[in-house]
C-alpha cells in the first residue's frame, strides 16, 4: 500500500501560488457550474458556506507563508487565459 512520506522528507515549499477571485465571483461561477453538474448542493445558500469555511481554512495558511515571503497572488478575475498568464510568469521564475 502507498502511504504518505514521514513529515521531516517533504521540503519546504519555496512558492505557493494563491489564486485567488473574489466571493461574488466565486459564486457566479459556482452557480453557473450547478446549471450543469446534477448537484443539489450547487445552490447560492450552500455555495456562500462552502466559500465562508474555505476563507476561515486557507486565511491563516497564506497569512503564514506571506510572513515567509513565498506568496505569490494570482487574479483570477479575468479569463482563463489571462489567469494561465499570470501562473506561468510566477513558474517561470522557478527555472
Amino acid at each position: 500500500s502507498s502511504s504518505s512520506p514521514p513529515l521531516e522528507q517533504i521540503a519546504a515549499p519555496t512558492l505557493l501560488l494563491y489564486v485567488d477571485a473574489g466571493k461574488d465571483t466565486m459564486v457566479k461561477r459556482l452557480m453557473k457550474r450547478g446549471e450543469t453538474s446534477g448537484r443539489v448542493d450547487d445552490n447560492e445558500e450552500t455555495i456562500k458556506k462552502r466559500l465562508d469555511t474555505y476563507y476561515n481554512a486557507t486565511e491563516p495558511v497564506i497569512a503564514y507563508y506571506e510572513k515567509k515571503g513565498i506568496v505569490r497572488k494570482v487574479n483570477a478575475e479575468g479569463t482563463v487565459d489571462d489567469v494561465f498568464k499570470q501562473v506561468c510568469t510566477h513558474l517561470d521564475v522557478l527555472k
